[in-house]
C-alpha cells in the first residue's frame, strides 16, 4: 500500500510566542509485514516530521504547540 496525503499544521512556541502554520505532502507506504512509514516533505524537501521533532524558526525553542490549521492567529488574540 502506498499513499500521498497532504496536510496542514499551526503551530505556536511556548518560548517566544511566535506562530507559523506549515502545509506538509506525506508519502505514507505499508510494508508486507504491516509496518506503516511516513516520509514528510515541505516545499519539494524532505523533511523530519513536525509530530516528532518541531522547533521553532524563530528561536529554535522546542516546546512548540501543535493545532489543527487556522489556529495561529486565533491562538495569538487569546494571547493578548
Amino acid at each position: 500500500m502506498h499513499s500521498h496525503v497532504h496536510r496542514a499544521y499551526s503551530f505556536a512556541c511556548l518560548d517566544c510566542g511566535y506562530g507559523w502554520e506549515s502545509a506538509y505532502e506525506i508519502d505514507v507506504a505499508m510494508d508486507e509485514h504491516a509496518r506503516i512509514s511516513a516520509v514528510y516533505h515541505l516545499d519539494g524537501s524532505r523533511v523530519p516530521s513536525p509530530l516528532t521533532s518541531p522547533q521553532c524558526p524563530a528561536c529554535e525553542g522546542r516546546k512548540i504547540r501543535i493545532m489543527r490549521p487556522g489556529r495561529v492567529s486565533s491562538a495569538r488574540l487569546h494571547e493578548i
